[in-house]
């Protein structure tokens, strides 16, 4: 069986602490997927060369240039996320189901049009709004009976060099799960003694947010033969995870299989907020009536993260002088730090089927009309490397290399294909699009698919648009990483659906 990271919520394939950054941080960060309007997301979000559509302000502004009049176009929807999970190391461990339907608005903007038939510049227009780029709203649960404990995990920090952590290990001794016998240095714990004894556990995984980004736009109109433009994006990240692990001893009927342990909670939240900048340039050549050929370059996304965490731990346990239920708060902690993106490179191909067919106008045969009919078909290719995402940290220098490093080891250069098609008879619209998404890993060859359908109703004034998105992703969730005891690993399969509407009205 295939694994990869799920794109819409990536699911910590690689947990360790929440507030210490990791490369899949960088990649939830980096792997953006342009929600824009119904119309784009019907058409598999390959509307490079095509333009005259809210969406490619953040994919190939150049698109603007199309415009010929103005603009104001709104896209709510409903993003739902469906998530089997599995603990791999429990043989009896079924697949458990979790929903999550979050309402949210993909695209608001408006674009002013200005248009000159009587010069070379035949437009000039002008965008401002707001396209979502990443959808984190996504939740899990697993649970099953396995050798091994976080514990473990807990146990390895504090006897290693770097010691007690406020928010692990420190929570850890505080509540009676770590101890010291005889005065030693060795921390030890009730599982030190029964390595290879099963351990219920539990953990529910809550994650909510998105990276929605404030477009401004420019673009012009030569001779109706070539559109170049630009976009200033200022993404606005918002991510919030919380954490509710379990462990139980559930064996041997009442007396358990681990002397004294009964069982142990561990809580985290981690709340990311912060803001970012990005330049965006892109141009469209109009090589005949039928083909348009589209190019577009994004630069690094600089974001200022700021980083809240808080962790609590309880734990419960029964020797000779009863039974003890201890717990622990950590403090408030906090972390400013950047993160720089890669650049982006972006080739659209766009092919214009136009024709009509006559009809009786009113009913009166012998005053025909023609009515509209045709489409198009659009291919797009990004590629970026993940590799090149670099966190910078104040006064941390040699923590901010270690993750740069391992984002270098871990992460590579990915292609990500898009293609769509519309047809169009008279007012109505059928749209169709798949998309192609290379892993970002190291040494990863499997590959992400997207598939879309949408309709629309177009006249003058107005239209109404309407499209779903879906796909299906296998990863592999790690609770907790140690480096001796019995690993643990979570098979989850998701699926990420969306549906979205349009409505804009138009003037001239």
């Amino acid at each position: 069986m295939k694994y990869t990271i799920a794109f819409a919520a990536l699911l910590f394939c690689f947990s360790g602490t929440m507030w210490a950054q990791n490369f899949s941080d960088a990649l939830r960060l980096s792997n953006f997927q342009v929600g824009g309007t119904a119309r784009s997301i019907g058409a598999g979000s390959a509307m490079g060369a095509m333009g005259s559509d809210f969406s490619v302000m953040s994919t190939n502004p150049a698109g603007l240039g199309w415009y010929r009049g103005s603009e104001f176009v709104i896209s709510p929807g409903v993003f739902n996320s469906s998530t089997t999970s599995r603990l791999l190391n429990d043989d009896n461990s079924t697949g458990i189901e979790e929903n999550r339907a979050n309402f949210n608005l993909n695209t608001f903007g408006v674009v002013f049009a200005n248009a000159n038939t009587n010069r070379d510049w035949r437009a000039t227009n002008f965008a401002i709004g707001v396209n979502r780029l990443a959808n984190f709203h996504q939740d899990f649960y697993f649970e099953g009976s396995s050798p091994g404990s976080i514990v473990n995990r807990f146990q390895e920090q504090a006897n290693s060099e770097a010691g007690f952590s406020d928010f692990e290990s420190g929570l850890a001794f505080d509540v009676g799960a770590l101890y010291q016998i005889g005065g030693d240095d060795f921390y030890s714990s009730d599982f030190d003694n029964t390595p290879n004894a099963n351990v219920f556990k539990r953990q529910d995984v809550f994650t909510s947010g998105a990276i929605n980004e404030f477009v401004l736009s420019f673009a012009g109109n030569y001779k109706d033969r070539l559109m170049i433009g630009g976009t200033i994006g200022v993404p606005i990240i918002r991510y919030e995870v919380d954490k509710e692990y379990r462990e139980e001893d559930r064996g041997m009927e009442a007396d358990g299989n681990i002397p004294f342990f009964n069982a142990l909670t561990y809580n985290e939240n981690l709340s990311t907020s912060g803001t970012g900048i990005n330049l965006k340039l892109g141009a469209i050549y109009r090589a005949n009536q039928m083909l348009r050929l589209g190019m577009a370059v994004h630069s690094p996304t600089f974001m200022r993260l700021d980083d809240v965490y808080t962790a609590s731990m309880g734990y419960n346990y029964t020797d000779q002088e009863g039974d003890f239920n201890f717990t622990s708060q950590s403090p408030d902690g906090s972390f400013e730090y950047r993160l720089q993106t890669p650049w982006r490179f972006i080739g659209s191909a766009g092919f214009i089927i136009n024709n009509g067919s006559l009809k009786p106008a009113n009913g009166n045969r012998e005053l025909m009309v023609r009515v509209p009919r045709g489409g198009f078909i659009s291919a797009e290719i990004e590629y970026l490397n993940y590799g090149e995402n670099q966190f910078r940290y104040d006064g941390f220098g040699d923590a901010e290399r270690e993750v740069n490093a391992a984002i270098a080891e871990e992460l590579t250069s990915a292609w990500n294909l898009r293609l769509g098609g519309e047809y169009a008879y008279d007012q109505f619209r059928v749209r169709a699009g798949y998309t192609l998404q290379q892993s970002p890993l190291q040494g990863d060859d499997t590959t992400n698919s997207i598939i879309s359908a949408g309709l629309g109703l177009h006249k003058k004034t107005f239209f109404l648009d309407m499209a779903y998105r879906r796909q299906m992703n296998e990863a592999l969730y790690a609770p907790y990483l140690t480096f001796d005891a019995p690993e643990q690993l979570v098979e989850q399969q998701a699926n990420l659906g969306q549906i979205v509407f349009t409505l804009g009205f138009r003037w001239f």
